[in-house]
């Protein structure tokens, strides 16, 4: 009695010492996993606009002359200035045709609705396509499944018939009739090669029609003309913004200074052109700022748009563009901001920042939690998952469809990503899809 006592005391020490072997492995495991697996900060989506930036570096110039500015395409009527005469502010400097202003608010809302309609019709080309290629898939997985079928029916009925062979054989041999025997044994071998040969074919015929299936499944054709048709049409909209000005005005152009008439750029009976119809002094005592900017940055602004101009430490906030041109060498546009008086000094640089800002996006994220890959976009997102040390973080790959994103936030499709997704924004080592991580401590 005592011997198995003694036995059950020292198995039971050994468990206990494997045990706590084992608690010390984990440990050590654990201690080790702090020092190799990355640190990561995590951040959840939120809603926020994404702005876009434009800064460009200028001069500020002598304020000699400005340029009196209208829409495009529009028909003069009367010029009411002329050369060397002093002008007020709001002053009628020109007339435009009325019955023509109005034509060409018709005929830039004409282009505008164009564009939506073309955004229509691809629409309903894409649904169309969309129902169609689930049209081909439904159909050809109903193929599948008709196939499989029949081919359980051939290969039951092929399997009957061999056990009938089976038990037709197994008659003649307890008759020990070996003619009955040899006929009965081809038969069987026949029905047994019938069977295989059928069940080959039933497979080869079921691999090609779920290819079909893949097939049918396939991927939509990538199409932007939606998206470029969008930018268009937020042109235009910013045109018939103008015109319909213009017509509350009944198409009187106004001098924007007091000043002297340097410059008719227009006659009676012209149309305008995209730049200046008149030139003229500025009475006040004031610079301008100018600047060249590429064609690519020239699309980002408009005459009007508001601007703010930094230089030396001095900061001057909503300027507007007052005009957009041509340099000599038509590779560059000028750009210049008239500014008020005793703002800034001759001959310094200067800056100028304009910011347009987005519709308000509800799935947005830091840039540096985006990335990409074969042209994809994609983010890593914390996720708890069991294993033998106990529970553990890693890190998961999840696809994003991108919407907009400027040089600090990313915006993206909802769809795309869970409201309380744990993202990593970022680790103090390199982090790839399936990797332990860890939060870092608040």
């Amino acid at each position: 009695m005592n011997k198995k006592k003694k036995i059950i005391s020292f198995w039971g020490r050994g468990f206990l010492l494997l045990m706590g072997i084992m608690v010390l492995f984990t440990v050590i495991s654990k201690a080790a996993a702090s020092f190799t697996v990355a640190n990561v900060s995590v951040t959840e989506p939120t809603s926020r606009k994404i702005q876009h930036t434009l800064i460009v570096e200028g001069r500020i110039e002598k304020n000699r002359e400005l340029s009196v500015m209208t829409q495009p395409d529009l028909l003069v009527k009367r010029v009411l200035a002329s050369v060397g005469q002093r002008v007020e502010k709001g002053e009628v400097l020109a007339v435009l045709d009325e019955v023509h202003l109005r034509e060409q608010i018709d005929y830039v809302r004409g282009e505008k609705r164009a564009l939506e309609l073309q955004n229509e019709a691809v629409m309903q080309n894409q649904r169309q396509a969309e129902n169609k290629r689930l049209r081909d898939r439904s159909q050809a997985q109903e193929d599948y499944e008709l196939l499989r079928e029949k081919n359980k029916r051939t290969l039951a009925g092929l399997s009957v018939e061999l056990e009938k062979a089976k038990r037709t054989l197994k008659k003649a041999e307890r008759r020990k009739d070996k003619e009955s025997s040899l006929v009965a044994q081809r038969e069987v071998e026949e029905k047994r090669e019938a069977y295989k040969a059928a069940r080959i074919a039933a497979k080869e015929e079921e691999k090609v029609a779920k290819r079909a299936i893949r097939e049918a499944q396939g991927q939509p054709e990538t199409d932007n003309s939606i998206e470029i048709n969008n930018i268009a049409i937020k042109k235009l909209e910013k045109q018939i913004g103008k015109l319909t000005d213009l017509e509350e005005m009944k198409g009187e152009i106004l001098a924007p200074r007091d000043g002297v008439i340097t410059e008719i750029l227009v006659n009676v009976g012209q149309k305008t052109l995209d730049s200046a119809i008149f030139t003229m002094t500025d009475d006040r005592e004031g610079f301008l700022f100018a600047a060249k900017m590429t064609p690519e940055e020239a699309t980002l602004v408009s005459m009007g748009d508001t601007l703010t101009l930094t230089a030396s430490g001095r900061e001057e906030k909503d300027l507007s563009i007052t005009s957009l041109e041509l340099d000599e060498s038509k590779e560059f546009m000028v750009v210049t901001v008239l500014l008020p008086a005793e703002s800034f000094y001759l001959g310094e640089t200067a800056s100028m920042k304009v910011t347009q800002e987005s519709e308000n996006h509800s799935c947005t994220i830091p840039i540096t939690a985006l990335r990409q890959e074969s042209g994809r976009y994609y983010v890593l997102v914390v996720e708890k998952q069991n294993t033998i040390l106990g529970e553990q973080e890693k890190a998961v790959k999840e696809e994003v469809k991108v919407l907009d994103k400027n040089e600090m936030y990313a915006a993206l499709e909802s769809e795309s990503i869970k409201e309380d997704s744990q993202i990593i924004a970022d680790s103090d080592r390199y982090v790839e899809a399936g990797d332990k991580v860890r939060l870092k401590e608040e």
